[in-house]
């Protein structure tokens, strides 16, 4: 019977809370570190601690993987949480996780909370998405000297005409100019033709 045992329960049914527990268990080896509310995080602590204790003790056990894909029910997580994690954890007795309290939702205003591995493979700057700093344009001496380094790039441009070509072509350009202005007039003219008046004689 579970008298005045209310911890963990997050207001789930069994098979409910289990699925929640175990997906926010994969998110937590997959990224390391994951946000969520206060109560999931303390119930998450609970699941994924006894997890990792039974991997760091023998890390080539067959029934050790086998009892964690029980709990997990992910193949890449279990290799991951065998091969990654626990094996940064062999010398640590207990206290793998750490819970830090991150504030109030805006929606609900429920108190959350910050669940990470205190020992990672991923680097904090990748977690926390800070991209590095860009290199700042050096002024002066410093860039003349770099300029004078680099390659010189040639530049593609058009092949070279000669004078006699260029003529050639202005003037070709000009009589088409021409042919065209005089087509034009010839329009012109076949239009009012039609509505001139014949000459009386």
């Amino acid at each position: 019977m579970r008298h005045r045992k209310n911890k963990g329960r997050l207001s789930r049914r069994t098979s409910w809370r289990k699925a929640t527990l175990k997906s926010m268990a994969n998110d937590l080896l997959r990224y390391q570190r994951i946000e969520t509310t206060f109560a999931k995080a303390k119930a998450l602590q609970v699941f994924v601690e006894p997890i990792i204790t039974a991997a760091r003790k023998d890390l080539n056990s067959v029934p050790g993987r086998r009892a964690a894909f029980q709990k997990l029910c992910n193949r890449d997580m279990v290799k991951c949480l065998f091969e990654e994690i626990a094996p940064l954890f062999v010398d640590v007795q207990g206290g793998y996780t750490r819970v830090i309290a991150s504030g109030n939702r805006k929606g609900d205003g429920a108190r959350t909370a910050i669940v990470e591995f205190t020992k990672r493979t991923i680097p904090d700057d990748k977690l926390l998405g800070i991209k590095p700093k860009k290199e700042k344009v050096k002024k002066g001496k410093e860039a003349k000297e770099k300029k004078e380094d680099q390659p010189k790039q040639v530049k593609h441009s058009a092949p070279e005409v000669k004078d006699q070509e260029k003529e050639k072509r202005t003037v070709e350009d000009v009589k088409k100019e021409k042919a065209k202005t005089e087509q034009q007039k010839v329009a012109k003219r076949g239009i009012f033709k039609r509505f001139q008046r014949k000459s009386m004689g």
